[in-house]
């Protein structure tokens, strides 16, 4: 029997990009926020078929449009970003809701939506194996369920972040690097965003 080769890539981006702020903060510069999904998708992948990347992200929050001419920065960057990977090919985007006021935050049908096209896609056998880029603790349930299902689970990680829990129930824990992370084409390198949107509370 042959192995499996169809994948599936779920990017978590709002985990990856918190995150990746966080390692920047710490001195780790030479990893890239505004990402090229499919570049990712294709490392991950290797020589085996890409038949879904889907790339879940938050918005900014639109009272950033009325702030001051940081804020107003701040939310042009990141609809740049979000409008430039839309328009990439073989990339889906989902959005979260995101409710509240500056400092109170809430992300809404995220992680729901990602598990339920994880889980809803092995069912109808779309792949073989799903590889998830996430250090998020609530895709392990998903993950059994896929499983079960007869389908594999990757799990694309950051070193020193996220659950333990996840990368023992997975099947294959792979341990995120920077050169996965090449900056998306068509964005410029004055990137001055830093999303005020985090943590956001769930």
């Amino acid at each position: 029997m042959s192995s499996p080769n169809r994948i599936a890539i779920f990017i978590d981006n709002s985990n990856v990009l918190l995150t990746i702020k966080r390692l920047q903060k710490s001195g780790a510069f030479w990893w890239n926020s505004k990402y090229c999904p499919k570049y990712l998708a294709e490392k991950l992948s290797g020589n085996r078929t890409i038949v879904y990347i889907g790339f879940y992200c938050a918005p900014p929050p639109s009272y950033l449009m009325t702030g001051d001419i940081a804020d107003q920065n701040r939310y042009k960057l990141a609809m740049k970003y979000y409008g430039i990977v839309e328009k990439t090919e073989g990339v889906t985007v989902h959005y979260a809701t995101v409710n509240g006021t500056r400092g109170s935050l809430q992300e809404k049908n995220l992680d729901t939506k990602l598990t339920a096209d994880m889980v809803g896609m092995a069912a109808l056998n779309k792949y073989d194996t799903a590889i998830l880029v996430s250090n998020d603790s609530d895709f392990v349930s998903g993950t059994t369920v896929i499983q079960s299902l007869g389908k594999k689970v990757e799990v694309i990680y950051f070193k020193g972040f996220g659950s333990m829990e996840l990368r023992q129930k997975c099947d294959v824990p792979r341990k995120a690097k920077p050169s996965f992370f090449k900056k998306i084409d068509g964005f410029d390198d004055t990137d001055g965003y830093i999303p005020r949107t985090l943590p956001l509370i769930k």
